[in-house]
Protein backbone atom coordinates (compact mmCIF):
# COMPACT_ATOMS: atom_id res chain seq x y z
CA UNK A 1 0.00 0.00 0.00
CA UNK A 2 0.84 3.41 -0.86
CA UNK A 3 -0.26 6.66 0.80
CA UNK A 4 -1.64 9.20 -1.38
CA UNK A 5 -2.10 12.80 -0.44
CA UNK A 6 -5.26 14.83 -1.10
CA UNK A 7 -5.02 18.48 0.47
CA UNK A 8 -8.50 20.32 1.20
CA UNK A 9 -9.31 24.02 1.11
CA UNK A 10 -9.98 23.39 5.11
CA UNK A 11 -5.97 23.02 5.34
CA UNK A 12 -4.05 25.80 6.14
CA UNK A 13 -0.98 24.64 6.36
CA UNK A 14 -1.06 24.96 2.56
CA UNK A 15 -3.23 27.19 0.68
CA UNK A 16 -3.54 28.28 -2.66
CA UNK A 17 -3.70 31.75 -4.22
CA UNK A 18 -6.70 32.93 -6.40
CA UNK A 19 -8.14 35.81 -8.09
CA UNK A 20 -11.75 36.53 -8.72
CA UNK A 21 -13.23 37.29 -12.43
CA UNK A 22 -14.26 40.82 -10.94
CA UNK A 23 -10.52 41.90 -9.45
CA UNK A 24 -8.94 40.55 -12.42
CA UNK A 25 -11.40 43.07 -14.50
CA UNK A 26 -10.74 45.62 -12.00
CA UNK A 27 -6.73 45.41 -12.29
CA UNK A 28 -6.73 44.99 -15.61
CA UNK A 29 -8.94 48.25 -15.76
CA UNK A 30 -6.29 49.96 -13.62
CA UNK A 31 -3.61 49.55 -15.31
CA UNK A 32 -2.54 47.50 -18.81
CA UNK A 33 -1.70 43.95 -17.92
CA UNK A 34 -1.94 44.16 -14.05
CA UNK A 35 -4.75 41.56 -13.82
CA UNK A 36 -2.47 39.36 -15.87
CA UNK A 37 0.17 39.93 -13.64
CA UNK A 38 -1.23 39.28 -10.79
CA UNK A 39 -2.34 36.21 -11.90
CA UNK A 40 0.83 34.73 -13.77
CA UNK A 41 2.17 35.67 -9.98
CA UNK A 42 -0.41 33.64 -8.25
CA UNK A 43 -0.01 31.15 -10.17
CA UNK A 44 3.34 30.98 -10.36
CA UNK A 45 3.25 30.91 -6.06
CA UNK A 46 0.94 27.86 -6.25
CA UNK A 47 3.24 25.58 -8.77
CA UNK A 48 6.17 26.81 -6.37
CA UNK A 49 3.76 25.45 -3.71
CA UNK A 50 3.37 22.59 -4.86
CA UNK A 51 6.78 21.83 -5.75
CA UNK A 52 7.39 22.30 -1.97
CA UNK A 53 3.95 19.91 -1.00
CA UNK A 54 5.67 16.83 -3.25
CA UNK A 55 9.23 17.68 -1.49
CA UNK A 56 7.03 17.28 1.90
CA UNK A 57 5.56 14.27 0.19
CA UNK A 58 8.89 12.59 0.00
CA UNK A 59 10.16 13.70 3.61
CA UNK A 60 7.01 12.30 4.88
CA UNK A 61 6.77 8.90 3.74
CA UNK A 62 3.86 9.89 1.25
CA UNK A 63 4.38 8.15 -2.09
CA UNK A 64 1.56 10.07 -4.57
CA UNK A 65 -0.43 13.68 -4.62
CA UNK A 66 -3.35 14.75 -5.90
CA UNK A 67 -3.09 18.12 -7.36
CA UNK A 68 -4.82 21.05 -6.14
CA UNK A 69 -8.19 22.18 -8.26
CA UNK A 70 -6.86 25.72 -7.50
CA UNK A 71 -3.32 25.48 -8.62
CA UNK A 72 -4.54 27.56 -12.19
CA UNK A 73 -7.20 30.27 -10.59
CA UNK A 74 -9.80 32.03 -13.36
CA UNK A 75 -7.12 30.33 -15.84
CA UNK A 76 -9.75 27.20 -16.80
CA UNK A 77 -13.00 28.19 -15.71
CA UNK A 78 -13.98 31.29 -17.32
CA UNK A 79 -13.36 31.03 -21.08
CA UNK A 80 -14.92 34.46 -21.74
CA UNK A 81 -11.35 36.20 -20.75
CA UNK A 82 -8.99 34.64 -23.64
CA UNK A 83 -6.29 33.37 -21.20
CA UNK A 84 -3.90 31.28 -22.44
CA UNK A 85 -0.98 29.41 -20.56
CA UNK A 86 1.40 29.68 -23.20
CA UNK A 87 0.77 33.54 -24.29
CA UNK A 88 0.48 34.58 -20.21
CA UNK A 89 2.49 37.67 -18.43
CA UNK A 90 5.56 35.41 -17.27
CA UNK A 91 4.40 32.27 -19.22
CA UNK A 92 8.52 31.36 -19.65
CA UNK A 93 9.14 31.11 -16.12
CA UNK A 94 5.61 29.21 -15.68
CA UNK A 95 7.28 26.33 -18.04
CA UNK A 96 9.98 26.54 -16.24
CA UNK A 97 8.47 25.41 -12.64
CA UNK A 98 5.65 23.16 -14.51
CA UNK A 99 8.66 21.12 -15.30
CA UNK A 100 10.40 21.60 -12.20
CA UNK A 101 7.59 20.06 -10.59
CA UNK A 102 7.67 16.53 -13.11
CA UNK A 103 11.55 16.78 -12.00
CA UNK A 104 10.79 17.07 -8.41
CA UNK A 105 8.28 14.30 -8.51
CA UNK A 106 10.32 11.78 -10.17
CA UNK A 107 13.57 11.99 -8.46
CA UNK A 108 11.57 11.36 -4.74
CA UNK A 109 8.99 8.93 -6.80
CA UNK A 110 6.13 10.96 -5.92
CA UNK A 111 3.32 9.81 -8.14
CA UNK A 112 0.97 12.65 -9.28
CA UNK A 113 -2.97 12.63 -10.42
CA UNK A 114 -6.35 15.23 -11.01
CA UNK A 115 -9.47 15.58 -10.38
CA UNK A 116 -10.17 18.82 -12.82
CA UNK A 117 -12.34 21.49 -11.25
CA UNK A 118 -14.80 21.59 -14.08
CA UNK A 119 -15.80 18.03 -12.96
CA UNK A 120 -16.87 18.09 -8.83
CA UNK A 121 -19.07 15.37 -7.94
CA UNK A 122 -21.70 18.40 -8.17
CA UNK A 123 -20.55 19.83 -11.65
CA UNK A 124 -23.33 20.03 -14.64
CA UNK A 125 -20.58 19.28 -16.94
CA UNK A 126 -18.94 15.97 -18.23
CA UNK A 127 -18.14 14.03 -21.29
CA UNK A 128 -22.17 12.90 -21.40
CA UNK A 129 -23.68 15.97 -20.88
CA UNK A 130 -26.75 16.96 -23.61
CA UNK A 131 -25.42 20.50 -24.24
CA UNK A 132 -22.13 21.04 -26.66
CA UNK A 133 -20.89 24.17 -25.02
CA UNK A 134 -20.58 21.86 -21.70
CA UNK A 135 -18.36 19.21 -23.68
CA UNK A 136 -16.23 22.00 -24.99
CA UNK A 137 -15.52 23.16 -21.86
CA UNK A 138 -14.86 19.44 -20.45
CA UNK A 139 -12.62 18.49 -22.99
CA UNK A 140 -10.88 21.86 -22.68
CA UNK A 141 -10.13 21.59 -19.32
CA UNK A 142 -9.24 17.58 -19.57
CA UNK A 143 -6.87 18.59 -22.86
CA UNK A 144 -5.19 21.11 -20.45
CA UNK A 145 -4.28 18.68 -17.96
CA UNK A 146 -2.97 15.88 -20.19
CA UNK A 147 -0.93 18.56 -21.58
CA UNK A 148 0.61 19.62 -18.17
CA UNK A 149 1.08 16.09 -17.50
CA UNK A 150 3.47 16.04 -20.83
CA UNK A 151 5.13 19.13 -19.90
CA UNK A 152 6.17 17.60 -16.53
CA UNK A 153 7.56 14.86 -18.54
CA UNK A 154 5.20 12.23 -17.73
CA UNK A 155 4.19 9.32 -19.70
CA UNK A 156 0.87 9.49 -21.56
CA UNK A 157 -0.60 6.72 -19.15
CA UNK A 158 -2.60 5.77 -16.13
CA UNK A 159 0.60 6.15 -13.61
CA UNK A 160 -0.86 9.52 -14.09
CA UNK A 161 -4.69 9.27 -13.95
CA UNK A 162 -7.10 12.15 -14.74
CA UNK A 163 -10.31 11.11 -12.52
CA UNK A 164 -13.75 12.17 -13.58
CA UNK A 165 -16.92 11.30 -12.78
CA UNK A 166 -19.72 10.02 -15.41
CA UNK A 167 -22.00 13.23 -14.66
CA UNK A 168 -25.15 12.04 -16.11
CA UNK A 169 -27.32 9.77 -14.03
CA UNK A 170 -30.92 8.36 -15.04
CA UNK A 171 -33.57 7.62 -12.56
CA UNK A 172 -35.03 4.63 -15.05
CA UNK A 173 -32.02 2.61 -14.71
CA UNK A 174 -32.27 0.29 -17.55
CA UNK A 175 -29.29 -1.60 -19.12
CA UNK A 176 -30.92 0.70 -22.51
CA UNK A 177 -30.53 3.59 -20.47
CA UNK A 178 -27.16 3.05 -18.74
CA UNK A 179 -25.84 1.90 -22.19
CA UNK A 180 -27.12 4.94 -23.76
CA UNK A 181 -24.70 7.46 -21.41
CA UNK A 182 -21.88 5.37 -21.53
CA UNK A 183 -22.10 5.98 -25.36
CA UNK A 184 -22.81 9.65 -25.03
CA UNK A 185 -19.65 9.48 -22.45
CA UNK A 186 -17.39 7.92 -25.20
CA UNK A 187 -18.61 10.20 -28.07
CA UNK A 188 -17.00 12.90 -25.58
CA UNK A 189 -14.33 11.52 -24.55
CA UNK A 190 -13.19 10.53 -28.33
CA UNK A 191 -12.90 14.63 -28.77
CA UNK A 192 -10.15 14.49 -26.47
CA UNK A 193 -6.44 14.54 -27.38
CA UNK A 194 -4.99 11.26 -26.66
CA UNK A 195 -3.02 12.08 -23.34
CA UNK A 196 -6.80 12.15 -22.01
CA UNK A 197 -7.95 8.85 -23.43
CA UNK A 198 -5.00 7.47 -22.18
CA UNK A 199 -5.13 9.22 -18.50
CA UNK A 200 -9.07 9.10 -18.07
CA UNK A 201 -10.35 7.05 -14.76
CA UNK A 202 -14.06 7.17 -14.30
CA UNK A 203 -15.68 6.59 -10.44
CA UNK A 204 -18.58 6.10 -8.86
CA UNK A 205 -20.89 8.81 -7.53
CA UNK A 206 -22.08 9.15 -4.17
CA UNK A 207 -26.12 8.81 -5.89
CA UNK A 208 -27.89 7.86 -8.27
CA UNK A 209 -27.26 4.93 -11.07
CA UNK A 210 -23.86 4.76 -10.94
CA UNK A 211 -22.59 2.80 -7.97
CA UNK A 212 -19.49 0.20 -8.25
CA UNK A 213 -21.74 -2.40 -9.80
CA UNK A 214 -23.32 -0.25 -12.57
CA UNK A 215 -19.73 1.59 -13.24
CA UNK A 216 -17.99 -1.82 -13.35
CA UNK A 217 -20.83 -3.60 -15.71
CA UNK A 218 -21.58 -0.71 -18.02
CA UNK A 219 -18.36 1.71 -18.05
CA UNK A 220 -15.78 -1.34 -18.13
CA UNK A 221 -17.43 -4.31 -19.78
CA UNK A 222 -19.60 -2.53 -21.64
CA UNK A 223 -17.51 0.26 -23.16
CA UNK A 224 -14.91 -2.81 -23.82
CA UNK A 225 -16.93 -4.39 -25.74
CA UNK A 226 -19.03 -2.33 -27.30
CA UNK A 227 -15.85 0.59 -28.39
CA UNK A 228 -12.99 -1.52 -27.46
CA UNK A 229 -11.46 1.08 -24.90
CA UNK A 230 -11.08 -0.48 -21.54
CA UNK A 231 -11.93 2.09 -19.33
CA UNK A 232 -10.57 1.78 -15.45
CA UNK A 233 -12.11 2.10 -12.50
CA UNK A 234 -11.30 4.51 -9.52
CA UNK A 235 -12.76 3.11 -6.33
CA UNK A 236 -13.71 5.25 -3.24
CA UNK A 237 -14.95 3.51 0.13
CA UNK A 238 -17.00 6.91 1.25
CA UNK A 239 -18.84 6.93 -2.06
CA UNK A 240 -19.20 3.01 -2.07
CA UNK A 241 -20.56 3.05 1.47
CA UNK A 242 -23.20 5.97 0.47
CA UNK A 243 -24.47 4.66 -2.82
CA UNK A 244 -23.74 0.69 -1.99
CA UNK A 245 -23.91 -2.06 -4.75
CA UNK A 246 -26.49 -4.82 -4.21
CA UNK A 247 -26.41 -8.11 -6.12
CA UNK A 248 -28.79 -11.66 -5.44
CA UNK A 249 -29.83 -9.27 -2.49
CA UNK A 250 -26.43 -9.29 -0.60
CA UNK A 251 -24.34 -5.84 -0.41
CA UNK A 252 -21.01 -5.94 -2.42
CA UNK A 253 -18.25 -5.92 0.17
CA UNK A 254 -15.65 -3.04 0.02
CA UNK A 255 -12.96 -6.24 -0.52
CA UNK A 256 -14.93 -7.38 -3.08
CA UNK A 257 -15.43 -3.57 -5.30
CA UNK A 258 -11.68 -2.85 -4.66
CA UNK A 259 -10.30 -6.43 -6.00
CA UNK A 260 -12.79 -6.05 -9.18
CA UNK A 261 -11.44 -2.00 -9.47
CA UNK A 262 -8.13 -2.92 -9.32
CA UNK A 263 -8.26 -5.35 -11.69
CA UNK A 264 -9.43 -3.11 -14.58
CA UNK A 265 -5.93 -1.33 -14.36
CA UNK A 266 -3.35 -2.17 -16.62
CA UNK A 267 -0.96 -4.15 -14.51
CA UNK A 268 1.74 -2.60 -14.87
CA UNK A 269 0.25 0.39 -13.21
CA UNK A 270 -0.27 0.77 -9.40
CA UNK A 271 -3.89 1.73 -9.26
CA UNK A 272 -5.13 5.14 -7.33
CA UNK A 273 -8.10 4.80 -5.33
CA UNK A 274 -9.79 7.10 -2.71
CA UNK A 275 -9.74 6.68 1.40
CA UNK A 276 -11.91 8.49 3.30
CA UNK A 277 -12.18 7.12 6.79
CA UNK A 278 -9.99 7.91 9.67
CA UNK A 279 -7.56 5.26 9.95
CA UNK A 280 -5.43 3.40 7.14
CA UNK A 281 -7.70 1.33 4.49
CA UNK A 282 -6.80 -2.87 4.54
CA UNK A 283 -4.27 -4.09 2.63
CA UNK A 284 -5.37 -5.86 -0.78
CA UNK A 285 -3.01 -8.37 -2.26
CA UNK A 286 -2.24 -6.25 -4.96
CA UNK A 287 -0.52 -2.45 -4.25
CA UNK A 288 -2.89 0.19 -4.52
CA UNK A 289 -2.60 3.86 -4.03
CA UNK A 290 -4.52 5.14 -1.43
CA UNK A 291 -5.59 8.80 -1.61
CA UNK A 292 -6.18 10.64 1.62
CA UNK A 293 -7.17 13.85 3.45
CA UNK A 294 -4.47 15.21 5.21
CA UNK A 295 -5.30 18.46 7.51
CA UNK A 296 -2.25 18.89 9.62
CA UNK A 297 0.15 19.08 6.21
CA UNK A 298 2.26 22.46 6.03
CA UNK A 299 4.70 23.18 4.40
CA UNK A 300 6.26 26.99 3.58
CA UNK A 301 7.01 28.10 -0.23
CA UNK A 302 9.16 30.75 -1.32
CA UNK A 303 7.47 33.83 -2.66
CA UNK A 304 8.14 34.31 -6.52
CA UNK A 305 7.21 37.27 -8.66
CA UNK A 306 7.30 37.48 -12.34
CA UNK A 307 9.25 39.59 -14.21
CA UNK A 308 7.58 42.84 -15.29
CA UNK A 309 8.56 42.67 -18.78
CA UNK A 310 8.52 39.91 -21.39
CA UNK A 311 11.81 40.61 -21.99
CA UNK A 312 13.76 40.81 -18.60
CA UNK A 313 11.42 37.39 -18.20
CA UNK A 314 12.97 35.79 -20.88
CA UNK A 315 16.62 36.44 -19.73
CA UNK A 316 15.84 35.61 -16.45
CA UNK A 317 14.58 32.45 -16.83
CA UNK A 318 16.43 30.13 -15.36
CA UNK A 319 17.38 26.72 -17.29
CA UNK A 320 16.98 23.54 -16.07
CA UNK A 321 19.14 21.83 -14.03
CA UNK A 322 21.71 19.14 -15.13
CA UNK A 323 19.72 16.81 -12.76
CA UNK A 324 16.16 17.39 -13.97
CA UNK A 325 17.43 17.34 -18.38
CA UNK A 326 18.45 13.79 -16.79
CA UNK A 327 15.47 13.01 -15.20
CA UNK A 328 13.54 13.64 -18.21
CA UNK A 329 15.80 11.95 -20.59
CA UNK A 330 14.41 8.65 -19.10
CA UNK A 331 10.97 8.72 -19.80
CA UNK A 332 9.58 6.45 -22.21
CA UNK A 333 6.60 6.77 -24.08
CA UNK A 334 5.06 3.68 -23.89
CA UNK A 335 1.62 1.98 -25.66
CA UNK A 336 -1.05 1.70 -22.35
CA UNK A 337 -1.08 -1.92 -21.34
CA UNK A 338 -4.63 -3.21 -21.67
CA UNK A 339 -5.89 -6.28 -19.08
CA UNK A 340 -8.29 -8.68 -19.30
CA UNK A 341 -12.11 -8.57 -18.91
CA UNK A 342 -12.48 -9.03 -15.12
CA UNK A 343 -15.93 -11.03 -14.56
CA UNK A 344 -15.36 -12.17 -11.33
CA UNK A 345 -17.55 -8.89 -10.04
CA UNK A 346 -19.31 -10.17 -7.07
CA UNK A 347 -17.86 -13.41 -7.24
Amino acid sequence: MTQGLVLTKQNKGTSFKTVSRKRFIELELRQNKLGEQTLSERIAYNLNLTNAIIEGCAQNGIGHYRLSPSLFPLLLMDMSLELNLATIKGANQILNLIKKIGATSMEHNVSLSVRPPILTANSSDGLASDNNDSIVKTVRQLDFYAHLFDLMGFPADYSNPIHVYPHLTSKDATQANLEGIVDRFYDGMVRCNDGVIQRLVVGSEEKGCWNCMNLFVYFHQYMGHKHRHIMPLGYDNLLDDANPSVLQGKRVMTSQNVDAFSKTWPDSVTPVFHWGNKGNPPEYERGIIWEMEKKDFTVAPKEIKVATTKRKATKKASRPKPSVKKILKKIEKTATKTTPFNHLYGQ
